[in-house]
């Protein structure tokens, strides 16, 4: 259960990030007005909305991950933890 605890702890927060990123970047931003390889693409302004929020979500995510990657204790940490705690 703890990996998909992890999954969700990284996928739920990076996702809020990602919505924010989305809200602050076009409401400065017009996508069709800069030019980022989207009109190369063929890309209607929604598809490049869709397209910059999973890039923000990865990102986000990306970030997240390496964070519970460095968080997590070394497995012969954890297994010397285990022999010094008393059983209940």
């Amino acid at each position: 259960m703890t990996g998909l605890r992890q999954i969700v702890g990284v996928l739920w927060p990076s996702f809020l990030v990602a919505c924010a990123m989305e809200m602050l970047v076009f409401a400065l931003v017009d996508p069709v007005s800069v030019y980022c390889g989207a009109d190369a693409l063929h890309m209607s302004r929604q598809g490049a909305y869709t397209t910059a929020f999973f890039v923000f979500w990865l990102m986000a995510a990306a970030s997240s991950a390496c964070t519970v990657l460095l968080a997590a204790r070394p497995e012969v940490e954890r297994r010397d933890a285990s022999l010094r705690t008393p059983p209940p």
